[in-house]
């Protein structure tokens, strides 16, 4: 056996001796731990970037073509043992010299996939998206906490009013009692006479319908501009309406029996003569029934014994003496669920004696509550 043959067999051996590590480059491990990481998003992040190995593997093979060039005489026997000293010597020194790039890659997958599973950035995201419903059910729930605070508090306010009967609504200053402004008179008609009970007249408007609207001046001063009678004609000079009634009356008798009534407007209006000479004021009341207008009525009775404090209506316009000072006289009625006082005097305040004139101009006055009969009309029409 020639020295060459047997130079080639060691070279041979050599590289079969050096095999084994092949299966490890060409990344055919039968242990399996490349197949373990099927997951391609992890494999992605952990496999060593192709590129370099094609470089790697070109530079080597220039390499080896340029040793086998300078030396080159084409010798088979040198060029096999040439090429397996080369081959065993180059993969030896890339097994032992450091760790291979697929064996991490197998050992940093298999722990992801065994503590993330198969899906580790699925499993990111659905953690991301929880915390985040998280923070929203947080938010929620304080608003909702909130409004019920809000809501706690509204009602709260509604049972108070409920209570103290200031419900809104038609009505709304009811309940209210406004004190009177300082230095206001203090005149009481020298002769009254009133009415507690309503005539079978007003029966229709006994109680105020709950779908009532408040008074308006246009309403109850429109058809009632101008009233005359017996010689006698007075024209409207001013008017107005207020949804509190208590604002328009003295005496706090009389202002908590029309409080009492549910009272939810009044209409005052002031009616002179052409002369000059003749004043009447005309004041209706709204109040919740007949029985409420009855009980006004009495408080406004200065003839009542039982009327310890003195108690009347506000003058309209502060320029008339005779409703500031001096004589008047006032006649109150029941009509329906509206109580209408009529207030008359001379403008000077002064004392009729036996002139019957302020008995005539107390009848005039009454002309003053055409609406009232109209509502009366009203009532009868819808009711039959």
């Amino acid at each position: 056996m020639s020295r060459s043959d047997s130079v080639g067999r060691k070279g041979r051996r050599d590289a079969r001796r050096a095999a084994p590590d092949e299966h490890v480059h060409d990344g055919t491990d039968q242990g399996g731990a490349v197949g373990v990481a099927d997951d391609e998003s992890t494999a992605d992040a952990c496999v060593p970037d192709p590129a370099d190995d094609s470089a790697e593997a070109a530079e080597s093979a220039d390499a080896t073509d340029e040793e086998q060039s300078r030396r080159g005489r084409g010798s088979s026997g040198r060029g096999r043992r040439s090429a397996g000293k080369k081959g065993a010597t180059g993969r030896g020194r890339r097994g032992s010299g450091r760790t291979d790039p697929v064996s991490k890659f197998s050992a940093s997958a298999l722990r992801r996939v065994s503590v993330l599973g198969e899906r580790p950035n699925q499993v990111v995201y659905t953690l991301a998206e929880q915390s985040q419903r998280k923070r929203g059910t947080v938010v929620l729930g304080t608003l909702l906490a909130l409004c019920a605070v809000a809501l706690v508090s509204l009602l709260g306010v509604l049972i108070v009013q409920l209570i103290r009967g200031e419900v809104g609504g038609y009505g709304d200053g009811a309940n209210a009692i406004i004190e009177p402004p300082k230095g206001h008179p203090t005149l009481v008609p020298r002769l009254y006479q009133g009415q507690t009970e309503g005539s079978d007249v007003f029966a229709p408007i006994a109680e105020r319908p709950t779908d009532a609207q408040p008074l308006t001046e246009q309403a109850v001063f429109g058809p009632a501009e101008k009233l005359s009678m017996q010689g006698y004609e007075l024209l409207l000079d001013d008017s107005e309406v207020t949804d509190t009634c208590t604002a328009v009356v003295w005496g706090e008798h009389l202002q908590q029996a029309l409080a009492d009534g549910s009272c939810g407007s009044a209409a005052r209006g002031v009616y002179q003569d052409q002369d000059g000479e003749f004043v009447a004021q005309f004041t209706l009341f709204d109040l919740q029934d007949a029985d409420a207008a009855g009980k006004v009525a009495a408080a406004l009775d200065i003839n009542d014994p039982k009327n310890t404090e003195p108690g009347f209506i506000l003058p309209l316009e502060d320029g008339i003496s005779g409703l500031h000072e001096g004589y008047s006289q006032a006649t109150s009625q029941v009509m329906g669920h509206y109580l209408a006082v009529f207030w008359v005097a001379r403008t000077d305040g002064a004392d009729p004696g036996n002139d019957d004139s302020m008995a005539a101009l107390n009848v005039v006055a009454m002309d003053a509550a055409t609406y009232v009969y109209q509502e009366v009309g009203a009532a009868k029409k819808q009711q039959g």
